[in-house]
């Protein structure tokens, strides 16, 4: 999943440098039909033939390892549904800081024409933000992937974090030249981090038997978040006069989210001898 991550990483981060590109060559409609048919038929088609259920599907096993009795019922002990799931604060502090991600960002991404207009900055460096944030984005996603099959999750979080927040401090500060580079550097080492927490955050903490429903509700805290981004921080911009308005508020979030990362006790499941 590390891998994958990688080009995850840099195509989220490239994509809409890469879409604008082609609007700006075919049009905005003729790029949708475009989009449309690679996702729609060729995509399709791709996970028809390719992707499996899991790996014992197979006659693998993940990471290569032999089978062993004892420790599947270990973990199935372990595995907690989403009822008990949403029971722990790990739960909560996890999924609302995948979800602050996903708010801030998605609204960054639709409204960053204007918000670095706002700054004084134009079109042409709004979308050149794209290709530093991919290269941070892609560079954390590697070196953390690599770091974490032997490290506790806890630091990738706070760091992550830590990372959103020097990234809002740069879009509050954007009509200085420090904080372009804060905020490319700061979403961008936050984006290739928010890839590896997702992944293993609940299968971590929360155990193998009811995964789907346990990162499917996280899932959907974040889906939404995404949707109501944009509007929001639309909303903040008629009424205050400044997209940032909205980023001081996303910045109290992430502070208050820090310090329940750092206090709140995120013990991992460790699995038999």
């Amino acid at each position: 999943s590390g891998l994958r991550n990688v080009f995850v990483s840099f195509v989220f981060s490239i994509a809409p440098l890469g879409i604008a590109g082609l609007i700006a060559v075919f049009g905005w409609r003729e790029t949708l039909w475009g989009m449309a048919l690679i996702v729609g038929f060729i995509f399709s088609v791709l996970a028809l033939f390719f992707i499996r259920d899991n790996p014992a599907s197979c006659g693998l096993l993940p990471d290569g390892k032999k089978y062993n009795a004892k420790k599947e019922v270990f973990q199935e002990k372990l595995s907690l549904s989403l009822k008990e799931a949403r029971r722990s604060p790990v739960f909560w502090i996890y999924s609302l800081s995948l979800a602050i991600h996903a708010f801030f960002g998605t609204a960054l991404t639709f409204h960053i024409v204007a918000i670095f207009s706002e700054s004084g900055l134009s079109r042409e460096v709004a979308f050149s933000y794209f290709l530093p944030v991919a290269i941070f984005s892609t560079s954390a996603n590697l070196l953390a992937s690599w770091l974490v099959d032997s490290s506790a999750l806890k630091p990738f979080l706070i760091i992550m974090l830590g990372s959103f927040i020097l990234g809002s401090l740069g879009f509050i500060s954007l009509d200085t030249k420090w904080g372009y580079w804060a905020l490319a550097f700061g979403f961008g080492i936050g984006g290739g981090l928010w890839h590896v927490v997702s992944n293993l955050a609940f299968i971590r903490f929360f155990g193998p038997a009811h995964i789907g429903e346990v990162s499917g509700f996280s899932t959907s805290i974040s889906v939404f978040a995404s949707a109501l981004g944009p509007f929001v921080f639309s909303a903040a911009a008629d009424v205050s006069g400044s997209y940032g308005t909205a980023a001081k508020l996303c910045l109290l979030g992430l502070i208050a989210l820090l310090v329940a990362a750092l206090i709140i006790p995120q013990t991992e499941p460790s699995s038999p001898c």
